[in-house]
């Protein structure tokens, strides 16, 4: 198979390089592929090309502000949701778009935002019929001891809390799978 990988941002675009380049063995290295594009148009222009697709989205990114003093940054992040709910929805629309029917799809952002989170995972589950959730409270069970989880979530999705003095947290997690085309 193949591995694309896609960053919209320079800086963080060439610390992913660095980051593959440090870290896949040189025989793999061949079967990965780094783009720049705006991952909302990945979907128009490879439509139904990939069998799998995480959505690392960009978000409010609680864990830079949650444990800083430094009120500033967070009524900036606070405004920034607003923004940043389409953004996610719109790389969310697109990654569909870029699934072949029966592809899985992992949405994930590190903010605690429900607006961020379960609030676009179920606008995509409302604007798109072929796509549904994934069971993954099996995954949620088996690291339930490592992680502090956020009770009363959706079967499809798991949110882990963020713990003062451990490196982890928040990261939410949700499973889409595409069941036909659109």
């Amino acid at each position: 198979g193949h591995f694309h990988c896609n960053e919209y941002d320079d800086l963080r675009s060439r610390w992913l390089e660095q980051t593959i380049e440090s870290f896949i063995p040189d025989p793999l290295i061949s079967l990965i592929r780094v783009s720049k594009l705006d991952g909302r148009q990945i979907g128009d222009l490879q439509p139904e090309f990939y069998d799998k697709v995480l959505v690392d989205a960009p978000c409010s990114n609680d864990r830079s502000w949650l444990f800083s003093a430094d009120p500033q940054q967070a009524v900036l992040r606070l405004m920034q949701r607003k923004e940043l709910s389409s953004l996610q929805f719109q790389l969310l629309r697109s990654a569909v778009k870029a699934l072949r029917p029966g592809g899985s799809l992992v949405y994930s952002t590190c903010t605690l935002s429900k607006a961020e989170n379960s609030d676009v995972i179920n606008l995509i589950l409302n604007s798109c019929r072929n796509v549904m959730p994934v069971d993954i409270s099996g995954m949620a069970r088996g690291v339930c001891q490592e992680f502090t989880l956020l009770s009363g979530m959706q079967q499809h999705e798991l949110l882990v809390l963020p713990e003062k003095g451990r490196a982890w947290g928040p990261m939410y997690v949700a499973k889409l799978k595409k069941v036909s085309s659109t």
